[in-house]
């Protein structure tokens, strides 16, 4: 089985299903509402008016919950390519301190890096990753060789600087790499996608007991709900969608190093 099933599902296909199913639930609710309306009341009437005021109120908390959590993901993920392109970028600096032809061999090699972390970003098919990783370690291994044969023949402060910067760049992919499959949980998406089908159920219940559908009103709130969790979803996979996280300093570090002699 594709350890990558469930994340390679496009998300507007997801929106899709959750909007069917919305609508789906809806209409059995109207058909189990016109069925019971004869044995209901006013009263009776009114509190299932209440308890979809109440269902809603409570998908929208856990709505704004879990939207929080993809943002501090995401927001997470944004700080760590910033992170990253800084920590790579000192390193680059700090290597002219190591003696020709050792700084230009290890400029190159930090250049193939970057590059390399370029193309980990721009990845959209998940099995393609393990590879660029793998591509990460060799070279993040020849790094750190030459930054140690440097630092054993020149035991001075700069070899010291030159490790603990590129340590930290080391550290900082595998960084990336939990936070990129740090996501909400699947059993919170489940829970809201539940709870959107009950109070679409509810919602035509409630338009069954009256003995009238209100399409637009069903329509509507099934789309505004399945986009939300359409844009949770988005936010939550940063290989796929239209929210990205910006690349843009590590590929303006990426051009430095290309420009630079």
């Amino acid at each position: 089985m594709n350890r990558y099933l469930f994340f390679d599902v496009p998300i507007w296909v997801m929106g899709l299903v959750v909007l069917g199913l919305m609508l789906g639930c809806s209409e059995i609710g109207f058909r189990a509402g016109y069925k019971a309306r004869d044995r209901f009341d006013e009263p009776m009437r009114s509190r299932t008016t209440i308890l979809e005021s109440a269902l809603l109120g409570v998908l929208g908390l856990l709505m704004a919950f879990t939207i929080s959590m993809a943002v501090t993901r995401f927001e997470a993920r944004r700080q760590l390519v910033i992170d990253e392109a800084n920590a790579i970028g000192t390193t680059w600096l700090r290597s002219k301190v190591i003696p020709s032809p050792g700084d230009a061999e290890f400029a190159a090699l930090l250049r193939q890096y970057v590059d390399a972390r370029v193309a980990y970003a721009s990845r959209t098919k998940l099995d393609e990753l393990p590879e660029i990783r793998a591509r990460d370690a060799l070279l993040q291994r020849e790094l750190w060789s030459r930054a140690v044969a440097f630092s054993v023949k020149d035991r001075s402060v700069n070899a010291s600087l030159l490790l603990q910067s590129l340590n930290q760049s080391i550290d900082l992919e595998a960084t990336r790499w939990a936070f990129f499959w740090g996501h909400v949980p699947r059993s919170v998406l489940y829970l809201n996608a539940l709870i959107a089908m009950m109070a679409a159920a509810l919602l035509g219940y409630g338009f069954g007991l009256i003995g009238k559908r209100h399409v637009i009103s069903i329509v509507l709130l099934a789309a505004s709900i399945s986009g939300v969790l359409s844009v949770i979803v988005d936010l939550d996979r940063p290989w796929q969608g239209f929210i990205k996280v910006s690349q843009e300093p590590i590929l303006d570090l990426q051009q430095q190093m290309k420009n630079s002699p």
